[in-house]
């Protein structure tokens, strides 16, 4: 399995925000069941986008499925590179689960961002004991860094995965 990463554009998010069905067309394909999980994140991007447009590369994607071409998730990176550090973060629709998209989709985020060279850490978190999530990082490389205590979620992993010199 492999996915495609498509930058998602104020244009886009525009678009799903008056109809989520106007999203559809200018993607070519259907939005599917149960996406987004985080609508939130929809308009908390788009709010990101129009303040700072040259920082679009380090927001939101979506995830398209390289061989069919559906939309089966969205995720990206929680901002521009800190310190050589970039988070990641990703959604794959219910529909799509368990079939290996959620590991190419943290794949090809880490890929993307370890091309630059100011990129040299990926993270990651996770709820504590959340064994879905957990394999899919632990499968594209990442380890456990550190168990925080979010005052919000309770026990949190923060996954760690260093660029290969």
């Amino acid at each position: 399995m492999s996915v495609r990463l498509l930058p998602a554009t104020a244009t886009h998010l525009e678009a799903y925000v008056r109809d989520p069905g106007e999203l559809a067309e200018l993607l070519g394909t259907s939005l599917p069941e149960g996406w987004p999980e985080f609508p939130q994140a929809i308009s908390f991007t788009l709010d990101l986008l129009r303040q700072r447009p040259d920082e679009g590369e380090w927001w939101m994607y979506f995830f398209l499925d390289s061989a069919s071409g559906d939309l089966v998730g969205s995720g990206g990176y929680k901002g521009a590179p800190v310190d050589g550090a970039v988070e990641i973060g990703y959604e794959i629709a219910p529909g799509f689960r368990r079939r290996g998209l959620g590991g190419a989709a943290a794949d090809a985020l880490v890929a993307r961002a370890f091309q630059h060279g100011e990129v040299t850490r990926v993270t990651a978190h996770t709820l504590a004991g959340d064994a879905a999530s957990g394999g899919v990082l632990r499968n594209a490389g990442f380890s456990v860094d550190a168990r925080i205590e979010d005052p919000e979620h309770g026990a949190v992993e923060r996954w760690v995965r260093t660029r290969a010199e």
